[in-house]
């Protein structure tokens, strides 16, 4: 992207700019918001404290009234008039018994005006709602509690009066109190958003700095291996970055698993073809066997085309995401070589589950397969099986026959260079090296034993992947 930055610091960096430029007017946002609420719920607060005042009020005036006749020692006056408020005349109360108005604030009684029986609602507390009146509109909490009348001697005095309670303040002066409130925690606010703007730039920078301080390690390992110091990429690093570390080094290890086969593989061109080269040398002098040299030609152009097609099977070819279907690769190996055979009396069959995936070239798992039912073929009696399934460690590929057999004390010299056990069929003897080789490419091994079923060899090549 044009003017994008280069290294990933930079772009973290300026990441960590935009991070902060917009998670400020954010903050800011969503603390507004709260502010606001938090200040209503204040105001209200001071409503309802109010709204409790005023029926302690009443319940003071009550207990009063009913100790006139006999007044305790020191209680010789009425109870103080309920002023609310102080000096702002904008807070009102009231005080209603059976829809009479028995008390009310000096506001109230100048204006002549009384606050709406609606406002004063029947429940376990006061609830706080806006309401048009005679003085405008107000902000009234206000509740409707049954009270029995105390220390009256009348016919009455067990009957439940309902008495209603009421405070409020005009809704201009409240929405200036809660604005005013506001005020002061924005700037509370605008004092904290500082400190933790630059604490957020502090970590963002801290985070920025032991990354880099990371990569600066990774980068000084990879330098050393570059510099032929160590193996491999070693040191140990966040689990993020281990991850990428390890499969570097997977890569690195199994290139350098190719590098050393394909040094091996050239050394043995080297020292096959040599030997029919100097023959050919040495038979240009004197009379030429024409029959010698064709044979040291044909010779030479089968390794040639050995070789060639050992190093088309060699291994991956660094292609990611590669995925096998094994089972329509068994059926495809078993019908060529049902066709290459069709003369010989021989039974080839396969089986393996439906839809199993691998995650392996097909040319490698072709490659194996192939030399091994070659082999086979060769010295099987009338049958050979080719068989696929999934285990525990991984894909396990099994080729058996119903011949002769290879005996414990050679099985291990089979895998050597060349060494033919049986030098009267057609063939090279890299067969089964070349299977060991791209086993090994994916880690996994290749064992030779004895057929339980058929009674003759059975090869088994372990793979550790996992179906896809």
């Amino acid at each position: 992207m044009p003017g994008w930055p280069n290294t990933l610091v930079a772009r973290l960096l300026l990441w960590a700019l935009v991070l902060v430029a917009v998670s400020v007017p954010l903050f800011w946002l969503f603390f507004s918001v709260a502010v606001e609420r938090i200040s209503v719920q204040v105001v209200d607060s001071r409503i309802l404290e109010l709204a409790n005042q005023v029926r302690g009020y009443r319940a003071s005036a009550e207990a009063f009234r009913g100790r006139e006749s006999d007044p305790p020692e020191g209680l010789v006056e009425r109870p103080p008039r309920l002023v609310i408020g102080g000096a702002d005349a904008d807070w009102v109360w009231q005080i209603s018994v059976n829809g009479q108005i028995t008390e009310r604030s000096e506001l109230l009684e100048i204006a002549e005006a009384e606050l709406p029986a609606e406002a004063a609602v029947e429940g376990p507390s006061f609830q706080i709602a806006e309401f048009d009146t005679d003085l405008g509109r107000l902000r009234i909490a206000g509740r409707t509690i049954g009270e029995v009348p105390p220390f009256s001697g009348d016919t009455a005095a067990d009957q439940t009066q309902q008495v209603q309670y009421f405070a409020g303040i005009s809704l201009a002066r409240y929405d200036a109190r809660v604005e005013e409130l506001a005020a002061r925690l924005r700037q509370l606010a605008l004092l904290a958003a500082i400190p933790v703007s630059l604490a957020l730039l502090g970590m963002l920078g801290f985070i920025i700095l032991a990354l880099r301080h990371q990569l600066s390690g990774l980068g000084s390992a990879m330098q050393r291996y570059e510099n032929a110091e160590t193996d491999g990429i070693e040191g140990r690093f966040p689990d993020e970055i281990q991850r990428l570390v390890d499969r570097m080094n997977g890569m690195l290890r199994q290139n350098m698993r190719l590098v050393e086969r394909t040094r091996n593989y050239v050394s043995k061109i080297a020292h096959d073809i040599n030997h029919p080269l100097s023959v050919m040398k040495n038979g240009l002098t004197g009379d030429i066997d024409t029959d010698l040299m064709n044979r040291q030609v044909e010779r030479m152009t089968g390794l040639v085309d050995r070789y060639s097609s050992l190093a088309r099977a060699i291994g991956p070819d660094g292609q990611p995401a590669r995925k096998t279907e094994i089972e329509p690769l068994l059926k495809d190996v078993v019908d060529g070589f049902a066709i290459l055979y069709r003369r010989t009396p021989l039974e080839i069959d396969h089986s393996c589950e439906p839809g199993l995936l691998v995650p392996i070239p097909k040319h490698d798992i072709e490659a194996m397969l192939s030399n091994l039912v070659s082999n086979a073929h060769k010295f099987a009696d009338a049958r050979v099986r080719v068989s696929a399934r999934m285990v525990s460690d991984g894909l396990r590929l099994t080729v058996e026959d119903d011949g002769p057999g290879i005996s414990e004390a050679e099985r291990s010299a089979a895998f050597n260079w060349g060494k033919r056990l049986d030098e009267a069929p057609p063939g090279t003897g890299f067969g089964l090296s070349i299977v060991r080789d791209i086993a090994e490419l994916y880690e996994g091994s290749v064992t030779l034993d004895e057929s339980a079923d058929l009674g003759g060899l059975q090869i088994d090549i372990l793979l550790p992947v996992q179906p896809v």
